[in-house]
């Protein structure tokens, strides 16, 4: 099985492929191979970063947070398929975390709603405490309430404030639990309360657009004391019920290096690729 790599913003390829180990190892003993890319732009590194890996150099997807850039991007993403899929063939599936979650599930979203006959360039998606595009699915046609938009806001400014360098060393492993100082505030998140399809974090995801439902099997990894939980569900819940599997670690906003917990991750990326040959999808022509 052949997997793309998508690191998040502000870090690279290596550092990707860095963080994976307890989860490629695993997997590369039964013939998964794994490649990694970097974004097209330097950048300075994700908050936080630097402190295990100081040297970079480091890179994003984009370098401004609008639909534009999102939608260069996936076309970006696209040339990239065409062209491995022409040398190499096509992928079983893709790996993400981050912000390179929204960049695939913007990717898959568009892909789903301009080339809804075509299956999309891989089999199955890995998301890694990450969450969708709010401007894509706006533009396609998908209401986001304010309460949307200010849960988008205040968990970002979380993730910036508990997983600088400052609170890191500061906290530690605590340091998801506690606001920072700039503009942070308690968000009052709790992992076990029940959510209810129609209000995720404010979000509708029964009554969807055509193509707004991920029609592939996807795996979710979710971080317990995460402060972007909220993104991360609403990716969860845009994702086909049938197909998704959701495994949520004890951590934040990060990839769990325990063995229990990279097993768990390696077995839903085994299976969700299971899930897709039972189904006898195909691979699409880039």
């Amino acid at each position: 099985m052949r997997w793309l790599c998508i690191h998040g913003t502000g870090s690279s390829g290596a550092i990707f492929q860095d963080q994976l180990v307890p989860i490629t190892s695993h997997l590369e003993q039964k013939g998964h191979t794994f490649e990694f890319i970097n974004g097209p732009f330097t950048c300075k590194p994700a908050v936080g970063l630097s402190l295990r890996y100081p040297t970079g150099p480091y890179y994003t997807w984009w370098t401004e947070s609008t639909s534009a850039a999102i939608r260069a991007a996936c076309a970006t993403l696209h040339t990239h398929f065409q062209t491995q899929t022409s040398s190499s063939g096509p992928y079983d599936g893709v790996v993400s975390f981050s912000r390179g979650c929204l960049l695939v599930s913007a990717y898959i979203h568009l892909h789903q709603a301009t080339r809804p006959s075509q299956p999309l360039p891989f089999r199955t998606a890995t998301f890694l405490c990450g969450g969708p595009s709010l401007s894509i699915l706006s533009e396609l046609g998908l209401p986001i309430s304010e309460k949307v938009r200010e849960w988008d806001r205040k968990t970002k400014v979380a993730l910036r404030e508990r997983g600088s360098n400052e609170s890191i060393l500061k906290h530690g492993r605590d340091r998801w639990l506690i606001p920072g100082p700039n503009g942070d505030a308690e968000l009052g998140l709790d992992p076990d309360a029940e959510i209810h399809r129609r209000n995720v974090y404010g979000l509708d995801t029964v009554s969807l657009p055509e193509g707004m439902r991920i029609n592939i099997p996807t795996a979710h990894l979710v971080g317990r004391v995460d402060p972007r939980i909220p993104a991360s569900l609403w990716l969860i819940h845009l994702s086909e019920e049938n197909g998704r599997e959701v495994f949520m670690h004890p951590g934040g906003h990060n990839i769990p290096r325990s063995e229990e917990s990279a097993n768990r991750i390696a077995e839903m990326m085994e299976r969700s690729v299971r899930i897709d040959s039972l189904s006898g999808s195909n691979h699409a022509p880039v």
